[in-house]
């Protein structure tokens, strides 16, 4: 028996459509399918994007009449039989709300935390039941997987089943020798990131889809060191995501970043909003929009986060500052740093000028007689001494845009069965870095 599907098209202007991603849809094989155009024009009265795109998509539960509803992103091309293993799937497994195909090699582990609605067949009674909507730093897509399986239902991509992101890049490029025209700038922010193999796993199923999963659309450039072929050709499927491919040398990225990141930010637009973060152990849970405007609020600094413990307890940086080798360069460095707040190497933002002045003077830096000798494997010591040498250099900001969970008081973090992290006294924890491995010490795993 024919199945009658629905295909619900989020667009705002159906005319704009690629001929090939209806093509797909509409000629897909042993079903019947019809394709439907959903209204995704923002209202006046709509502040966030994903409260037009909730609205539109409880708009096509309401108006679509068939059993099988299907939504699809305006930019994906199904496979011909897409709609029919995912069909045949959800008939055979009625424990099961819906099921999608990964266009967007979103899919990390089973059951996946979250399930992109750009290629999701759903039954539809199911979302008479359960109707789409969004939270503060968690999308439409991620609140119907968590409703849904509070309710004791099912939904997951299908292995079997195959769709194309047209926008997907094929092959890892890295940044041209030229500088980026400013159309290609975003008007938000800039995300860096640098890292080997050992955290090449981490940075695919954890960073990329957290921030992803967070509402969060920048450009991403991957700055990796030593990677496979088959390694950069995964991280080249990321939509978003540019690959800046160096070979292996033997030092650690938090050292070698300093000069390739200096060469990715001198390549940008001077005044483009720009923030790096470790790829290995950080999680983003919350939107990054309030980070870039307060780089645009003091766009000749570097924006830094502190650690919960000062330099006097802080038994690392003690260690790496007292382990300098010249006397007088370990007498000024404990001078400046001993009664200071420490910064986390972890992370930083600012305007791509002002990170580019950082990269060079910590590489300076860790090169000199003034850090010559520190046990310091990166470039924490070197971003606390540039910083609190000059006060004018750097600005504070609130630890919730790199929350350092280690060193924190024993009972004081905590998980909720979302695996959202949250801490006593903290709010609106928007990235939360597990630094020295403690999210693993919490039991978190992705």
């Amino acid at each position: 028996m024919t199945s009658f599907v629905d295909i619900a098209i989020l667009t705002t202007d159906a005319a704009r459509i690629p001929a090939r991603v209806l093509a797909a849809a509409r000629n897909q094989r042993g079903v019947a399918a019809r394709v439907r155009f959903i209204d995704g024009t923002p209202l006046p009265e709509e502040t966030h994007r994903w409260e037009t795109i909730v609205r539109a998509r409880n708009h096509a539960v309401q108006t679509c009449s068939s059993d099988w509803l299907m939504f699809l992103d305006d930019d994906v091309e199904l496979q011909p039989d897409t709609l029919a293993r995912l069909c045949h799937a959800l008939q055979a497994r009625p424990e099961y709300s819906a099921f999608a195909a990964d266009y967007l090699g979103d899919r990390t582990r089973r059951p996946s935390p979250h399930v992109g609605m750009g290629a999701t067949l759903f039954r539809r009674a199911a979302l008479q039941d359960v109707p789409f909507r969004f939270e503060a730093g968690r999308c439409e897509c991620l609140c119907m997987c968590i409703d849904l399986r509070a309710r004791g239902r099912r939904i997951d991509y299908l292995f079997a089943a195959t769709a194309r992101h047209l926008d997907r890049p094929t092959a890892a490029c890295p940044v041209p020798a030229k500088r980026i025209p400013a159309k290609r700038i975003p008007a938000t922010g800039v995300v860096l990131a640098a890292f080997n193999r050992r955290d090449v796993n981490k940075f695919l199923s954890r960073f990329v889809p957290s921030l992803r999963q967070s509402g969060n659309a920048e450009s991403v450039i991957a700055v990796t060191y030593g990677l496979r072929p088959s390694e950069r050709q995964r991280l080249a499927r990321l939509p978003g995501v540019q690959v800046v491919a160096r070979a292996e040398n033997g030092q650690l990225p938090p050292v070698r970043r300093l000069q390739d990141f200096a060469d990715v930010t001198g390549q940008l637009a001077p005044q483009t909003p720009v923030a790096y973060w470790d790829a290995g152990d950080v999680w983003f849970q919350g939107a990054l929009q309030g980070l870039w405007q307060t780089v645009g609020q003091f766009p000749n600094r570097i924006l830094a986060g502190r650690e919960p413990q000062d330099w006097n307890v802080n038994s690392g940086m003690r260690k790496w500052t007292e382990s300098i080798t010249d006397p007088a360069c370990r007498r000024r460095a404990v001078d400046v740093l001993s009664d200071r707040c420490v910064l986390n190497g972890g992370f930083a933002a600012g305007t791509a000028i002002v990170m580019q002045r950082y990269f060079r003077e910590a590489r300076r830096l860790r090169e000199s007689v003034d850090l010559r000798g520190s046990l310091d494997w990166g470039d924490q010591t070197a971003l606390n001494l540039y910083c609190h040498s000059d006060p004018a250099r750097w600005q504070e900001v609130p630890e919730q845009w790199n929350f350092c969970v280690y060193g924190r008081a024993a009972g004081d973090v905590r998980v909720n069965g979302g695996g959202r992290v949250s801490c006593a006294g903290y709010d609106d924890i928007r990235v939360v870095h597990g630094n020295a491995r403690s999210l693993d010490k919490l039991a978190i795993r992705w």
